[in-house]
């Protein structure tokens, strides 16, 4: 069966530490989400956090967005 779409998506990339690699493959294994979906979740969790309004040099981001 289809996954459905998530919407558009990003594919970012990192490298762990082999010991947060080997816990990264037991959580996902017990809780049978997939990796990438755990995380984009760990990773918008931390995002939502962030003010950019209060980053420093927060305007150099901005306009490189723009």
């Amino acid at each position: 069966m289809p996954q459905r779409s998530k919407g558009e998506r990003h594919v970012i990339t990192a490298r762990l530490p082999m010991s947060d690699a080997k816990k990264l493959a037991a959580v996902v294994a017990a809780t049978e989400e997939n990796r990438s979906d755990l995380v984009a979740r760990l990773v918008h969790t931390y995002l939502e956090t962030i003010d950019l309004d209060e980053l420093p040099g927060q305007e150099a981001l901005l306009s490189k967005a723009s």
